[in-house]
């Protein structure tokens, strides 16, 4: 599981290089993330803690 403030990378899709956790979703299957001036989501499963 994943927590505010944590950095990430993702495991699939586009690979933006690190990023920040802003947000979980009420569920806990996504997860908001800022990388740079963008802010995405993307699916827990395709993130790993950097």
């Amino acid at each position: 599981m994943f927590s505010i403030e944590d950095v990430v990378v993702a495991t699939k899709g586009i690979d933006l290089g690190e990023m920040v956790v802003t947000g979980l979703s009420a569920g806990g299957f996504y997860v908001h993330v800022k990388a740079g001036e963008m802010t995405l989501t993307y699916p827990a499963q395709d993130l790993k803690k950097a």
